[in-house]
């Protein structure tokens, strides 16, 4: 459920009226319940960051209640027109600014409110209506309000999401207090008006449902990409039983570990992105910066994840419990897929055969693994190379463009053939591994071809590739 905060009533009414929303008695904050967009709360907090922080928490310590809203009027620092509508990207400590000491602020998700342009607020004490003040904050952002970076630090501290929605009142400027006046009831309505279409186009209140829930999991940890780890997990087993099946209970189990470790890792990358993934339009609208899903949902879906794949490295036996820190470590720290996939095929080998001897074939299985995610993870990045750019991410299609990261991918993706063909050679294979290496190879070939849209190449063409790969040493012993 949802709490949409203003500070006063005027900014709250035209907001109550389009929800319907009914008023809830004996609240230290004057509190209404609405029924539509899934349900939630509107909380008139009054002007002030103190006032702002106390009402962020009273709402936050209410049933249901999982992420905020807060909307309303603010100044323009740069000159915007009274009336016109931002969705805050980042929030700031404005009085910091004004004092000259170290700037703090809190990047913000859009939620639903895609169509509004981004700004960045600060948040002061008192109201800004003198020039020497107002330069100052423009430096460091576009709009002035006094209570934003109060309800984004109280969010920040409850590890929910919180979106800031503001309309421009005033020019933050001496006529501020006039203009504040005039144009107050027209802000207002367009707030509301915004304010809840994005709440009902946005289901921001629907979170609560257990198949909601279950759809934004499922969409975090991207459980169809799944595919790209079972065959490799698959192919190592059998390397370390000479190529004989493993028991269907052993190979469940390093399966359940598999899953396990993959969604800890993909969970643990959102988390750890949800800032950088709220600065770019293409990855805005994902569980996290979006509010779809909070941080504390996320961190549950990681915990999750690491207890499933524990309890399965213990049913694998001491040996592989005794070990399974070390890829847990690079699943949470950051978990960077090509070394983390190729991580699994000696994890699967040691699993079924006991020994942490690696052959030569796993090791070779291993360097496919790495060497076609890590080309494809490439491939995958050149669709943000501009927005890295601006954000600063520093990714390779950033730094040397997006011919320049095809040709590296490229190279990379040349190694990834050459370990599977030395593969291929060393286990002996025949002509039916041979045909699953000429189809990751066509696959390969597909991927940088030019007219194969990006999105397209990393998800299927790269399944296509992986799967391919882990069957050469799953079909090394057929003709």
């Amino acid at each position: 459920m949802i709490a949409v905060i203003l500070a006063t009533r005027m900014e709250a009414d035209p907001l109550l009226k389009r929800l319907a929303a009914e008023p809830v008695p004996a609240r230290p904050f004057n509190t209404w319940r609405f029924a539509s967009a899934g349900g939630g709360l509107i909380v008139v907090s009054g002007m002030g960051q103190a006032a702002a922080r106390l009402a962020a928490a009273y709402a936050l310590d209410q049933p249901g209640v999982g992420r905020i809203v807060n909307a309303g009027i603010c100044g323009s620092l740069r000159g915007d027109a009274p009336g016109n509508l931002f969705c805050v990207g980042e929030a700031m400590d404005g009085d910091a600014i004004l004092s000259g000491g170290p700037t703090m602020g809190h990047n913000v998700p859009p939620g639903p409110w895609f169509g509004l342009t981004r700004a960045r607020l600060t948040t002061v004490l008192e109201p800004v209506f003198d020039a020497k003040k107002r330069q100052a904050l423009a430096k460091a952002a576009e709009l002035v309000d006094m209570e934003g970076f109060a309800i984004t630090s109280v969010c920040r501290e409850r590890g929910v999401a919180c979106h800031l929605v503001k309309g421009v009142s005033d020019r933050a400027d001496e006529d501020g207090k006039d203009a504040i006046a005039r144009n107050l009831p027209t802000v207002c309505e367009a707030l509301a008006e915004t304010v809840a279409t994005g709440l009902h186009n946005g289901a921001l209140g629907q979170t609560g449902s257990s198949s909601g829930l279950t759809g934004k999991v499922v969409r975090l940890i991207r459980v169809e990409h799944t595919i790209f780890s079972i065959p490799l997990l698959v192919a190592g087993a059998l390397l370390g039983t000479g190529g004989q099946m493993p028991a269907g209970s052993v190979l469940g189990l390093i399966i359940l570990a598999g899953v396990g470790a993959r969604t800890l890792g993909m969970a643990m990358n959102r988390i750890l992105d949800r800032d950088i993934d709220a600065l770019n339009p293409r990855t805005a609208a994902r569980e996290i910066p979006s509010g779809q899903l909070s941080l504390r949902a996320a961190y549950a879906v990681a915990a999750a994840g690491l207890g499933l794949y524990l309890l399965a490295c213990a049913g694998l036996g001491p040996l592989v419990l005794l070990l399974s820190p070390l890829p847990a470590v690079l699943l949470i720290g950051y978990s960077l897929i090509g070394l983390c996939l190729a991580a699994s095929v000696p994890a699967a080998f040691v699993a079924v055969s006991g020994r942490l001897a690696l052959t030569a074939e796993v090791m070779l299985l291993a360097a496919f693994a790495f060497f076609w995610m890590s080309g494809f993870d490439i491939i995958y990045a050149m669709q943000d190379a501009s927005s890295d750019r601006q954000t600063g991410v520093k990714s390779i299609p950033a730094a040397i463009g997006v011919t320049g990261a095809d040709r590296v991918s490229a190279m990379i993706h040349l190694a990834a053939v050459t370990a599977l063909v030395a593969l291929w050679w060393r286990m002996g294979a025949g002509l039916t591994a041979a045909a699953a290496g000429i189809v990751a190879l066509a696959a390969f070939i597909v991927a940088h071809l030019p007219g194969v849209p990006l999105v397209k190449r990393f998800f299927p063409i790269s399944a296509v590739a992986g799967v391919a790969g882990a069957l050469v040493p799953m079909l090394g012993g057929l003709p």
